[in-house]
């Protein structure tokens, strides 16, 4: 049951990332000139008061983190982080293989 979802969150992140993908390329075509949307505006767009919470927690407890490795990935086209993260969940939730698997015949 968890893996069934674990895979239907990755097909929604999936999704979502291809919609981003989309828009990112709507604006691009209207706006003759590449246009990305980064994460940190995207979850921004969604999220407003928990992305102040969460830069403030990490400035707090962490300042030296905040620059070189959070800030750094919030600058991720959010298209490339939605569909990666869908995809790590979606190869996460396969099944094991058993060691000796031969196939029937």
């Amino acid at each position: 049951m968890l893996r069934l979802l674990i895979r239907f969150l990755g097909l929604v992140l999936l999704a979502g990332g291809f919609a981003a993908l989309i828009v990112d390329g709507a604006r691009s075509l209207a706006g003759d000139g590449l246009h990305v949307t980064p994460l940190s505006e995207g979850a921004a767009d969604l999220f407003p008061a928990q992305m102040k919470a969460f830069r403030i927690a990490i400035e707090q407890k962490a300042p030296q983190f905040w620059s070189p490795v959070v800030f750094t990935l919030l600058l991720a086209p959010l298209s490339l982080a939605l569909t990666g993260l869908g995809g790590l969940l979606i190869a996460l939730s396969r099944k094991r293989r058993r060691p000796i698997d031969f196939p029937l015949r």
